[in-house]
């Protein structure tokens, strides 16, 4: 390992910026989708322990099957075993020893929940089977029968004498003393009562999977409880099989019906169930719509816990924080808050990582986040929703929120303060410590590029996990000062690889969008680049709301990909940031609002004539390509305004053709319903302009058909419109495959088809030897 970080940096750099007197390795097609050439290493991780450079990790022995929970300190590099893996074996099933997947501590450190078996639950594996582990007795048992079905979310109650979970959409509790088992919820089923977990909806765009809390003092547990009885099936069909089979699933599609959704509590003693009446359940219309989130609040004035819920209108741009009295079932409004566009509580992908409330341990505060004055920043509240101050402000936005260290007052958080193309730590003094001079933030990383960080719980150290446009993840250990301890995974075999080729570092440019509002850019150039020659363009597009193509950061296999055709076909491959992306600001971010596509498709247009007009690039021979969001920007930029006479070429992956297709959450934080925003769907829908795609044009469309997010539904539909315009094109449909595209050789091949496609369509093949070796046997 290295001591000094800095030291690793200049050899970095040097290992970049030396000339090669060895003969150059090169990129070709099976490294780069074949086989793990560039995958690197990457530092394990784990949980912090309370205090210190110590984290907790799963070491899984393979040859003897045994899982042990490892305490390592990352300063000293010395490792402990605190649970032995040999010592887990299975008292029930079909015995052997717990494949340990997850585990938690109960609050006294006296038991600890093993997690083992799961299976997937539409993005992660959420189901699966808990034991116990008591440390000083030394037993494992499990939580409840295997043959009664998964588990899932089990956690202990603060006493560590009972864990609830989730089974079938219901709740269960077990006495850990007993191993008797009650059932709290009775009414969960399948397209009807969900308990303590949530739709496909609620998971994939409020990023919600566990849905219910022991109250502090262990006597209740608040809990969501939605039904989606009145919401509408989504068949998929496997024509793999003989016979087709369906596999079935709730999916409100923009302008449908939702679930319905409450929070309860129980009282565990007498399992007696109430429900708050927070206007969302069977009424208050669209105004009352969601509760994207939910806990329990800390001691208030009364010296009780509150149920905290944050509830949102349909479109998603009112909010109010609210509090349930669990004994008197009363609720009221402690905040409210909206604006003009949407109100930003997704904690998956978006600019938002962090929760919108952090409850401090003072037991008087807590932190809200919101970009009411533009930007997204930190403010302080006490716990009764008065306003205190504001924690953070500029004309940057805060991405993360790591914490309150409450003995010192300083508040760390990540943002765009250096750049909108970076990401950095920073600290400002809480307001109330009364030393604050002003909340200038104080840098804790430096290097420039992109730093993704994780705090220790005491707030005595950190991990960053850094890397830019040229540098493959590195990650540090680094003290609360910023002082380098230890390098903890160097990825040095990776970075020598890569020193022997020749990948000239992507460039970060501006462009002008549709309006002259400068765009965030990147540029790849052949290494053997000549500005008296004509190069053809490739622009890679994503564009959706909040989100960075942009960014000084490693992007791995793809861009390596992009380099590829640089070096083989000459292609000049560029990504533009167009208005509505992220890490700008809510004024640029909501440019799009209720009008999604076009602006976006008229500033990838804008660009590419940009570059169109540099005197190396050739304006007939310019593409465009994306996936997913990028896929439906593909579309809509080669039929939409002037895109028709501005690509030539384009490769849209899993795209959305129609936003009446796609769900309701997601859909409607930025357009709207279709009932209140007919036009904004229409004017948004590639489908729309089909007629307007040119002869000249070459397109490419790709999707696989057991994708449960954007479904395969968009491009039969865009097909059909397409067909009915008499317009050509080519098509592949991935048996099975879900939104990802993977599985076996898929990726091999689907690149293999998008890279045939545009050395076809976009640019001659540059004089080479062996064609065969360099594209790793494409003909």
């Amino acid at each position: 390992m290295y001591r000094h970080a800095r030291y690793f940096f200049l050899a970095l750099a040097f290992l970049w910026l030396a000339p090669m007197s060895i003969a150059q390795e090169q990129l070709t097609m099976e490294k780069l989708f074949n086989s793990r050439e560039f995958s690197g290493s990457f530092f394990r991780g784990g949980n912090w322990a309370e205090a210190g450079p110590v984290l907790l990790y799963i070491d899984a022995d393979r040859e003897t099957g045994a899982s042990s929970l490892i305490e390592w300190n990352l300063e000293t590099d010395s490792r402990r075993t605190l649970i032995d893996g040999a010592d887990l074996e299975k008292p029930d099933s079909d015995g052997g020893l717990i494949n340990v997947e997850d585990y938690q501590y109960s609050a006294d450190g006296t038991k600890v929940l093993l997690y083992t078996d799961s299976e997937r639950v539409w993005r992660l594996n959420t189901k699966g089977y808990y034991y116990v582990y008591d440390i000083e007795a030394g037993t494992v048992t499990p939580i409840s029968d295997r043959a009664e079905g998964f588990q899932m979310f089990a956690k202990f109650n603060p006493q560590a004498t009972q864990v609830a979970f989730v089974r079938d959409r219901d709740l269960f509790v077990v006495d850990l003393t007993t191993g008797v088992e009650r059932q709290l919820t009775s009414n969960g089923s399948d397209g009807g009562i969900i308990n303590g977990t949530f739709d496909w909806v609620y998971e994939e765009e409020f990023g919600l999977r566990d849905g219910f809390r022991w109250s502090p003092d262990g006597k209740n547990i608040a809990f969501f409880q939605l039904d989606e009885s009145a919401t509408r099936d989504f068949a998929m069909t496997d024509l793999t099989t003989l016979y087709p089979e369906y596999h079935e699933f709730r999916y409100p599609k923009a302008g449908e019906t939702n679930s319905e959704v409450q929070i309860g509590t129980i009282d565990v003693a007498s399992g007696n169930i109430r429900f708050f009446d927070t206007d969302t359940w069977n009424e208050g219309g669209d105004e009352t719509e969601y509760i994207a989130s939910m806990g329990w609040t800390p001691a208030l004035a009364d010296g009780s816990s509150d149920v905290w819920m944050l509830r949102l209108n349909r479109d998603q741009n009112k909010g109010d924080l609210m509090y349930g009295d669990p004994v008197t079932n009363g609720v009221r409004v402690v905040l409210h808050e909206e604006n003009d566009s949407y109100l930003e509580v997704e904690t998956g992908f978006s600019d938002l990582s962090t929760g919108t409330i952090t409850y401090l341990k003072d037991g008087e505060h807590f932190v809200w986040r919101s970009d009411r004055d533009g930007y997204s920043h930190l403010f302080l509240y006490q716990n009764d929703g008065t306003f205190v101050n504001r924690i953070t402000s500029g004309d940057w936005d805060v991405t993360d929120f790591h914490g309150v260290d409450e003995s010192t007052g300083h508040v760390y958080f990540t943002s765009t303060a250096a750049s909108p193309l970076e990401r950095h730590l920073y600290y400002v003094e809480l307001p109330e410590t009364g030393k604050r001079q002003d909340d200038t933030p104080q840098p804790l990383t430096h290097e420039s590029g992109w730093h993704g960080v994780d705090l220790s719980g005491d707030f005595s150290y950190f991990i960053d996990r850094y890397s830019n446009v040229s540098t493959p993840t590195i990650t540090t250990l680094y003290d609360i000062a910023g002082e380098s301890v230890e390098v903890l995974d160097d990825n040095q075999e990776l970075i020598e690889r890569l020193a022997t080729y020749d990948i000239p570092p992507a460039e970060f440019i501006t462009v002008p969008a549709a309006d002259g509002t400068p765009l965030n850019a990147y540029i790849i150039r052949p290494s053997d680049f000549d500005p008296n020659n004509e190069y053809p363009l490739l622009i890679h597009t994503y564009g959706g709301p909040g989100s960075q193509e942009v960014r000084n950061s490693w992007s791995g296999t793809e861009r390596l990909w992009h380099h590829f055709l640089a070096e083989e076909y000459g292609i000049i491959v560029a990504g533009v940031d167009n208005r509505g992306t992220g890490g700008r600001g809510k004024e640029f971010k909501t440019l799009t609002q209720l009008n999604l596509g076009p602006m976006e498709a008229e500033d990838q247009i804008a660009a590419a004539q940009h570059f169109g007009a540099w005197d190396y690039i050739d304006e007939d021979r310019m593409g465009i390509w994306g996936w997913s969001y990028g896929g439906y920007l593909t579309l809509l930029a080669m039929s939409y305004g002037e895109g028709p006479e501005t690509f030539h070429a384009g490769v849209s992956v899993a795209p959305v053709s129609n936003w009446r297709f796609y769900d309701t959450i997601y859909t409607e934080r930025y357009l709207s319903t279709p009932q209140k925003n007919p036009d904004g769907y229409d004017n948004g829908s590639p489908v729309t302009y089909a007629e307007n795609f040119a002869d000249h044009q070459e397109l490419l469309i790709v999707h696989g058909s057991g994708d449960d997010n954007v479904h395969v539904q968009n491009t039969i539909v865009m097909s059909d419109a397409l067909i009915a315009a008499n317009k050509q094109f080519e098509l592949m449909i991935y048996p099975g495959r879900n939104h990802g595209i993977f599985g076996g050789n898929t990726r091999m091949h689907l690149f293999t088809m998008i890279t045939e496609f545009f050395r076809d369509n976009l640019a001659a093949p540059r004089e080479i030897e062996d064609e065969e070796t360099m594209i790793g046997g494409i003909n």
